[in-house]
């Protein structure tokens, strides 16, 4: 398959398996079959490969872009593989039973590495920078690690988070507080928070425009969308989706969101002019992640 084509991936957890859609068309391509439970999902970074953490299985699967199959499935990663980041030619996995983190070099495709972080991991995102891996768990703090030390050098603290996305610049992240219904936006530089700003119920998953101009929010109790301006710092838009959406990707043209909506197994597209839902993609049982390119 051609990777100049503009495609969306999409990692449905009960369905162990990943739909690719054309963003073009907005229909389902390819349904790939992965190992059990897949529920994150994210690019190598020249984007020539996906990865899947599987939790079902304690695996990570490999997809090559450039044909859409799998070239390789890595057992035994750690009990419950929960998110997945690409940095150089490492891929981190952090496990949500055993509070570690897998370090696995990604030419080998064999886990180098293990070392703790904390309880109940639910994303692991890398700085611009290359250089820091932000970790955020059900139970508590961010915890930042140091990638050529593999440790954690600071916790902040938070309480319970799920999403952390970093703007464009790299100048801030953001975080989805799912038990407060907020999303709070951080100074890159001194890791300190700088505005809160109220959503839906429930927020999961974000994403940011490659304008660094609005992020969308996935708000899993309310079965919508908030749409924020960074500008201005408030909510500019609800807009109703699928059961229980979980993540969010925009397209690099700025032109279309995916949402992914768990309970529905379907994937919500809105036009990201309009702010509205132009489409509904039937996908595999329980999408859970999205990345698009």
């Amino acid at each position: 398959m051609d990777r100049k084509r503009s495609l969306a991936y999409v990692s449905n957890q009960n369905g162990s398996s990943v739909s690719v859609i054309d963003t073009v068309t907005n229909k389902v391509v390819k349904t790939i079959p992965v190992n059990k439970n897949p529920n994150a999902i994210n690019f190598s970074p020249d984007k020539s490969r996906l990865y899947t953490s599987n939790v079902g299985s304690r695996s990570v699967s490999v997809i090559s872009r450039k044909t859409n199959t799998v070239i390789q499935t890595i057992q035994n990663v750690l009990p419950e593989p929960f998110g997945i980041a690409a940095v150089s030619n490492k891929v981190y996995v952090p496990g949500q039973y055993s509070g570690e983190v897998a370090v696995i070099n990604a030419r080998s495709f064999h886990v180098i590495e293990r070392f703790q972080v904390a309880n109940g991991p639910v994303t692991i995102t890398a700085a611009p920078s290359g250089q820091q891996l932000y970790v955020t768990t059900l139970a508590q703090d961010i915890f930042i690690i140091n990638i050529p030390q593999n440790k954690v050098v600071q916790t902040l603290p938070s309480g319970p988070i799920w999403g952390l996305v970093f703007t464009p610049s790299g100048k801030s992240f953001i975080v989805t507080n799912f038990d407060t219904n907020q999303i709070t936006i951080y100074s890159a530089s001194t890791n300190k928070p700088i505005a809160q700003i109220p959503v839906g119920l429930a927020p999961l998953g974000l994403a940011i425009s490659s304008s660094g101009l609005r992020a969308y929010v996935a708000n899993s109790r309310s079965r919508s969308v908030s749409v924020i301006d960074l500008v201005s710092k408030r909510v500019i838009k609800t807009i109703p989706v699928g059961t229980i959406p979980y993540g969010v990707t925009v397209t690099p043209n700025k032109q279309t969101v995916y949402v992914t909506n768990y309970d529905s197994n379907t994937v919500s597209v809105i036009d990201a002019q309009s702010l509205s839902v132009i489409k509904t993609i039937p996908v595999g049982a329980g999408p859970r992640g999205i990345v698009s390119s």
